[in-house]
């Protein structure tokens, strides 16, 4: 590996695109930047419009930098190894579904003529989702760097999660569940992620009676605050919810034997309220930064094969 190289990294969501760039130390070399996403045009213009973030984002890397790969967080459905979209009624990048977004990427960016000579080797995109790659960049750069192993949750608008061993994805085997997916096991009356996201603290919300919840994007942030000042129904909530998550990962626990537990998204913002310090024996380490973590752990996608 040169000593200079450098990883384009893109956190793509269905409105914005975050875009940084990674040197090998996880420190990111210029301010991040934030795109459209323009997640409902054509296949031909999604395609173009990915080629010239990269561009515009390789022509910030310093002279004498060279650039290693391209890293993408992209929403699922996803064949995240075969680097095919599966993305199908979700009102975001429709015109993807079925393409080799790591092939038809790759193929634009290799003839971009500003761009020769500026790749340690030939160009190369890596795609994974965003939990993967949060649990990448805490256990190399961040929460989770003194940890062997971890089980990394994103909690949000729904249920992420990731298993690392030595700072590398463990996507199956004993005491891990196929791709490292929790949010898509059995639970009480449906899936996991029915339980532990923001639908789910909002839909026992109703359960409990709890009045005047917004159903607006800051429903749980208000809940929190309302937990926060001391009422009583929503600190309940918030128990209920914590102790949800605990039946969750026990199994998990006792099968994979974590480190640690690290906990990122919007809703770890208020964990305070729903996890202690340790679930089990195993501690807990919260992380609020998740877009930074995520722009980092794409390093790390060109990592797996070295050590």
């Amino acid at each position: 590996m040169q000593m200079h190289d450098s990883v384009l990294a893109f956190d793509v969501g269905g409105t914005y695109v975050k875009a940084g760039i990674i040197r090998s130390d996880g420190t990111i070399a210029e301010p991040v930047a934030v795109y459209p996403a323009r997640s409902g045009e054509t296949k031909e213009e999604l395609l173009q419009h990915f080629a010239t973030l990269v561009e515009a984002q390789a022509k910030r890397v310093r002279s004498g930098h060279a650039i290693r790969g391209v890293g993408l967080a992209f929403p699922g459905p996803f064949d995240y190894e075969c680097g095919i979209c599966r993305i199908q009624g979700l009102n975001k990048f429709e015109a993807l579904y079925g393409v080799n977004l790591k092939e038809e990427l790759t193929a634009r960016i290799a003839i971009l003529p500003e761009l020769q000579g500026r790749w340690s080797d030939s160009p190369v995109i890596a795609i994974e989702n965003d939990a993967a790659l949060f649990a990448l960049g805490e256990c190399a750069f961040g929460e989770g760097r003194s940890y062997q192993r971890t089980i990394c949750l994103t909690i949000g608008t729904g249920f992420g999660s990731a298993f690392v061993s030595s700072r590398r994805l463990v996507k199956g085997g004993e005491g891990v569940p196929s791709d490292g997916w929790l949010y898509r096991l059995p639970y009480r009356d449906g899936i996991i992620d029915d339980y532990i996201s923001r639908r789910g603290i909002v839909r026992l919300a109703e359960e409990m009676g709890i009045k005047n919840v917004s159903v607006e994007e800051d429903d749980v942030k208000r809940l929190a605050e309302r937990a926060s000042s001391g009422e009583v129904l929503p600190v309940q909530l918030f128990q209920e919810f914590g102790k949800r998550l605990r039946e969750v990962l026990m199994p998990f626990i006792q099968s994979f034997q974590p480190d640690a537990i690290l906990i990122g998204g919007q809703i770890a913002k208020s964990a305070d309220l729903f996890v202690s310090e340790r679930i089990g024996s195993v501690p807990v380490r919260i992380t609020t930064d998740m877009s930074v973590s995520v722009l980092k752990g794409a390093y790390q996608l060109f990592q797996k094969n070295e050590n």
